[in-house]
């Protein structure tokens, strides 16, 4: 029976008879296939449905032929190929993306495409649905925005998505929208504080991420950040959320791109903002794919939209600094040939302006001098420079080294090295080298005197138990001697000491030299022009003897004061520095205060001042021109008045004493002249009289 039964379906068994041919099937006739008819599918979604219809259509007609195939060759096994799911629940829109375009349509430019969307835009359908969401959600400006923002992405839906270009125009795309509905929208979107604002622009950016692929663009979203930017130029974004939120999705390189540039949106309003935003957030993804040349030419935009020039003031961090440097050094930053000249004159740009702040102010020398790399190379050479200028142009810094060169020793022993070689002329005309010097010179001599009593105690203690940190201690003690070395070798060759005594013995030594020279040029070279000349008018007069007398007594009382002036003006000096200066210095500062505080409250005074003394000057420069002339007219006529007055004052004074002397007291011509200036002699007795007084004076002293 198991045979029989293998028989019948041609099977061969172990054991039994060779099994029997199978004998063919008889054909069906054409009337005996089923018949199909195909009715038209629902029209909810015309492209599956289309897919659906298209592979029915195949296999029906495909069967006839399948069938016939299998019949002629049952034992042949064929490997049939993998069709198409035609499952809805598995058909996603990925399939329907993939089939061909149709040949006969040609490229289409999708920038046009956006601008008459953007203009064909109708202001009736955006107030339509404002007065629908108001009813819906009143005074809830946030929801009413959101959705807004939705409807208008919704709008621009079929428009394939662009990607940010930084050849673009900055203010693309909202630079082509319809103006009544870009209105509106500023309208709406300046209802919102600041907290709605950056909670809307979250929306805009969580959308943007949304794994969607039912939204193919969101050229919406873009008109948003563009227009929250704009109306909110000081927000703050959260950029440790907005950092976590691209990091999770760095593998999305065109939705990442664009949360870039809407990022970036804040800077063409804010340069501050854009600055923080672009160090703290946007160079972190520099080596994201398709982000690099993006954010270089990002920087570069910003720049020249402000038009920041060397000069500029702009404050930038050393932190800022330090990045922008690595970067530019970087040699395996894969940027095109365009975007690393960008960058290179981004980055010098920014140094000039980063070498201002470091001039203008001295807190950046203690950071600079920290970050000075004991090594050399390029970033040695970078800071130095830095360093030297903060020093040659800002005498602070003088006072911030003094405060930290024993924290950064080995920074300072380069420093100085570089200082005395090269820029000591340059440093020495500052106001506190020498006392800074002077401080290092005791500091180090105090601290190496303290390291050579520790180390002889702890030689003679536990030897053993230093040996261990003799590297260490032995590298600092170097670095101090060194540094002390240079100090004192400082102070011996620019720095001499010299007393009271030999300074004002140089300058009487100088001056009688520089007059002896000139009197001897006077009267052997010179003819003695000067000299005689004096001389006679001195004799004409009689004031001869009595001026050098006076000049005698000048010198016994310089004598006098020079030898007092040596013995207390120390003492003087020493007082007046324990106690005058002290206070002097708090009676300064406190009048710095009170007068910064005036000066502060005193500025819409001041400025309403100048704004009506302006005014006034254009008001009389328009309406009475002739008045500005006449008042330089009657200046110049009043200064040759002057002139005339003097010269006629002069005349009429030696003509009265002339006429008062022979006409009216009978004397010859001349003898009034000579009574006057024997009162002038009378005049000089006396004050050479007092002067000797006041010299014998000191001299009992």
């Amino acid at each position: 029976m198991t045979n029989t039964a293998s028989a019948n379906f041609g099977w061969e068994v172990a054991g039994g008879k060779k099994a029997a041919k199978k004998t063919e099937p008889k054909t069906k006739d054409k009337k005996d296939v089923p018949k199909i008819d195909i009715l038209p599918p629902i029209q909810t979604s015309s492209t599956i449905y289309d897919l659906i219809r298209e592979s029915d259509d195949e296999e029906i007609n495909n069967n006839k032929s399948v069938k016939s195939a299998k019949m002629d060759s049952p034992k042949k096994t064929t490997r049939k190929e993998p069709k198409e799911s035609l499952n809805l629940v598995n058909t996603s829109m990925v399939s329907v993306q993939k089939k061909k375009p149709n040949p006969k349509q040609g490229p289409k430019n999708t920038d046009q495409e956006l601008e008459s969307a953007l203009k064909d835009l109708k202001l009736d359908e955006f107030e339509k649905q404002l007065s629908q969401l108001e009813s819906l959600f009143p005074n809830n400006n946030l929801v009413i925005n959101e959705n807004l923002i939705a409807f208008l992405n919704k709008k621009l839906e079929p428009i394939p998505e662009i990607d940010p270009n930084p050849c673009q125009e900055q203010f693309y795309p909202i630079s082509m929208m319809e103006k009544s509905v870009l209105k509106f929208l500023n309208v709406q979107l300046t209802k919102l504080n600041k907290n709605d604002a950056d909670k809307l622009f979250e929306f805009c950016l969580n959308n943007l991420f949304f794994d969607n692929q039912k939204i193919p663009s969101n050229h919406g979203h873009k008109i948003a950040f563009q227009l929250i930017s704009k109306l909110n130029p000081n927000l703050s974004i959260n950029l440790e959320k907005f950092n976590e939120k691209i990091n999770a999705n760095r593998h999305r390189h065109q939705r990442l791109l664009i949360a870039l540039w809407a990022l970036g949106q804040f800077g063409y309003y804010n340069l501050e903002n854009g600055l923080k935003n672009w160090f703290d957030s946007m160079l972190a993804q520099l080596n994201t794919k398709g982000c690099a040349n993006f954010i270089i030419f990002y920087l570069n935009n910003l720049l020249e939209h402000h038009k920041i020039a060397p000069k500029s003031k702009i404050h930038i961090k050393i932190d800022q600094y330090d990045k922008i440097y690595e970067l530019v050094n970087d040699k395996n930053l894969n940027l095109s040939k365009e975007a690393a000249q960008k960058l290179k004159n981004s980055f010098d740009l920014l140094r000039n302006i980063f070498k201002q702040d470091v001039v203008r102010e001295s807190s950046y020398f203690e950071a600079l001098l920290h970050r000075l790399p004991a090594e050399k190379c390029p970033r040695q050479d970078d800071i130095m420079e830095l360093l030297l200028d903060c020093l040659l142009k800002n005498r602070d810094s003088l006072l911030k080294w003094k405060q930290c060169y024993s924290k950064n020793l080995a920074q300072s022993v380069l420093l100085l090295e570089e200082v005395s070689t090269k820029h000591f002329k340059e440093l020495k005309s500052l106001k506190y080298t020498r006392d800074t010097f002077k401080y290092f010179d005791e500091q180090t001599t105090h601290l190496m005197s303290k390291l050579n009593i520790s180390n002889k105690d702890v030689h003679t203690k536990a030897h053993h138990f230093a040996r261990s940190k003799s590297n260490k201690a032995n590298s600092e003690t170097d670095l101090l001697k060194k540094f002390n070395h240079l100090v004192k070798s400082i102070n011996q060759t620019h720095y001499k000491k010299s007393s009271l005594g030999q300074m004002v013995f140089k300058t009487f030594f100088y001056s009688i030299l520089a007059v002896s020279l000139f009197f001897y040029w006077d009267a052997n070279y010179n003819k003695s022009i000067y000299t005689n000349s004096v001389q006679k008018q001195l004799r004409k007069y009689g004031l001869l003897d009595h001026t050098l007398k006076v000049i005698n007594s000048v010198k016994q009382l310089i004598y006098s004061v020079q030898k007092t002036l040596s013995y207390y003006i120390p003492i003087w000096q020493r007082k007046f520095r324990e106690t005058v200066i002290p206070l002097t210095e708090r009676a300064l500062k406190t009048s710095k205060e009170y007068g910064t505080l005036v000066w502060v409250k005193s500025e819409p005074y001041r400025d309403m001042i100048v704004q009506y003394t302006n005014e006034g000057v254009k008001y009389v420069e328009d309406n009475y021109p002739f008045v500005l002339k006449n008042l330089n007219s009657c200046g110049q006529l009043a200064l040759d008045y002057i002139i005339t007055v003097s010269n006629f004052v002069a005349y009429y004074l030696f003509s009265s004493i002339d006429y008062v002397g022979v006409n009216l007291m009978g004397l010859k011509r001349g003898e009034l002249e000579n009574v006057i200036f024997d009162g002038f002699r009378f005049i000089l007795d006396k004050i050479a009289d007092l002067l000797i007084q006041v010299a014998n004076y000191i001299n009992k002293l």
